[in-house]
């Protein structure tokens, strides 16, 4: 992952000739990194007059800073969630998936953002309705259960980030079921691609990430992606799709 703020710290301290450095020493520098980052991007909901330096410090001091890897699980549906991830870099994905094992994403954590349904855990859901996992190599700050409860009964601005959070992620699933009630499988399909493709029209995806994405199975994606070939308006290769230029005119 690039720019990743615990690494560029090691880089740099190997540069300057720090060779010496100790497990303790690195792992204060990604600490330090991974804070300012934190700071940089969230910083709006801990303002000095609500959380002067002292306050602040407890606060800063509880969180964990994760590097995860592409496919990481961060939770499985059914566990209880202790500590509540803030995206500094990367993408994270909530989603839901059927007994049949057909996925649905329900929303993406990008950076800035948080986890609307872990907000929630420990008031009002006390084991998560689905499953968490990062979607590409991410960095994310860990603020456990107990920290959360502490900046909602504190902070204002606080209360309001996870207020402008819900309203977003609310409008985004109000509009997912929409879709999915009212829009037919190739009526979603052929807005994914377009959504998802390059400037030269290239979509780099599997079926199954296609049929996750708009709520079907992989068998009837492949069904109606070979339907579109056989159309002319796309090319179908192992690991893309190729939108052609009479691809527009389904638009």
């Amino acid at each position: 992952m690039e720019g990743n703020p615990g690494d560029q710290v090691a880089a740099s301290l190997r540069r300057v000739g720090y060779k010496g450095y100790d497990v303790n020493m690195m792992t204060l520098a990604v600490r330090e990194g991974s804070r300012e980052t934190f700071l940089s991007i969230f910083g709006a909901f801990l303002p000095k007059d609500e959380w002067p330096s002292i306050k602040l410090e407890a606060i800063l001091e509880s969180l964990s800073y994760k590097t995860l890897d592409e496919g990481t699980m961060i939770l499985r549906e059914g566990q209880v969630c202790s500590a509540v991830p803030f995206v500094l870099d990367g993408s994270i994905r909530v989603y839901k998936t059927s007994e049949s094992g057909r996925e649905i994403t329900l929303y993406r954590i990008e950076p800035g953002q948080s986890c609307i349904l872990s907000l929630g855990c420990g008031k009002g859901i006390d084991y998560f309705p689905a499953a968490v996992v990062a979607e590409q190599k991410t960095l994310a700050a860990f603020i456990p259960s107990t920290t959360i409860r502490r900046l909602l009964n504190e902070g204002p601005s606080f209360r309001d980030f996870v207020s402008s959070q819900y309203t977003k992620r609310i409008a985004e699933v109000i509009e997912l079921v929409e879709e999915i009630a009212f829009r037919k499988v190739d009526e979603r399909l052929i807005q994914a691609l377009a959504e998802m493709s390059s400037s030269t029209g290239l979509v780099i995806t599997t079926h199954q990430e296609l049929a996750d994405h708009v709520g079907s199975s992989r068998e009837v994606v492949s069904r109606i992606l070979k339907d579109l070939e056989q159309r002319g308006v796309l090319e179908i290769s192992r690991g893309s799709v190729k939108l052609l230029a009479a691809f527009d005119k389904l638009r």
